[in-house]
């Protein structure tokens, strides 16, 4: 089921939809992303004067949802934030050899990650101005608030092996081949569709370890704020989730946010 929030109207929706919402909720929002072009990362959120069009997008996108989500939990829910770097995307290392780039990149991400135990200095900003409880923010670990897209891909690829080796997969007709380097199922609603290509798993295939996380860890309701671009990664990823992941009990929310005076549009899965 869809339907479509008028522009402006995003904030007011969060109020109505988390009010009373318990601690078996969480919210992602403030979804954002780091760049670097080989030199430290950074994420643009406090000072975005010099960013490209892409960065601008990405930041203003970052600061509606996280602000509303916020503003809402804080008023009236139980509802847990959670926040995802994109520590994949924008991190483009000028290097001439792929594999060079690639070393440089997972290695630039991983400085960030350590150094960044706590939340980014514009979201703790934003959950004081809000009066949001800063405990209300589900941690990706003892040490560590912020998940990475980069190590949920990397456990994702990880859990399909081991769910491949256990015959956890077979009613999906799963077949391996290249030594377990290439994982296909068949879902009805997608078809044949690569789970595992290259040892590696797509986009959807992280946001679908996500909620397979968020699922062992008693979330059983997920109201999820993503870009309007990422749609069709994150639905697929939901239904992944639901049909290979072991997350079928969740109620999911999508809501793909565009730019300013855009609509937004719910989607209601489960």
């Amino acid at each position: 089921m869809s339907r479509t929030l008028a522009p402006g109207t995003l904030d007011a929706w969060l109020l109505e939809t988390l009010a009373g919402a318990t601690a078996d909720t969480a919210v992602l929002a403030g979804h954002f992303a780091i760049f670097s072009a080989g030199a430290t990362p950074v994420d643009g959120l406090i000072d975005d004067t010099g960013n490209a069009a892409g960065m601008r997008e990405m930041t203003e996108f970052t600061r509606a949802t996280w602000h509303g989500a916020a503003r809402a939990i804080a008023s009236r829910s139980a509802a847990r934030l959670v926040v995802l770097v994109d520590d994949i995307q924008f991190i483009r290392p000028v290097a001439g050899e792929r594999a060079v780039a690639e070393r440089l990149a997972a290695a630039l991400a991983a400085d960030y990650l350590e150094r960044t135990p706590h939340l980014p200095a514009y979201h703790r900003a934003a959950i004081d101005a809000t009066g949001c409880d800063p405990d209300r923010v589900l941690a990706k670990d003892a040490a560590r608030l912020l998940f990475s897209e980069r190590e949920l891909r990397i456990a994702a690829a990880r859990r399909v092996r081991h769910a491949v080796n256990g015959g956890e997969l077979d009613h999906l007709a799963a077949v391996s081949c290249d030594q377990g380097n290439t994982i296909t199922i068949t879902i009805a609603e997608q078809g044949d569709y690569d789970l595992l290509r290259a040892g590696h798993v797509s986009c959807a295939g992280g946001y679908a370890e996500l909620l397979a996380t968020l699922s062992d860890r008693g979330i059983r309701r997920m109201v999820a704020l993503v870009p309007a671009r990422c749609l069709g990664a994150v639905s697929l990823g939901t239904l992944l989730a639901r049909r290979a992941f072991g997350a079928g009990g969740m109620a999911v929310t999508t809501v793909a946010v565009g730019g300013a005076g855009t609509p937004a549009v719910v989607l209601e899965e489960g």
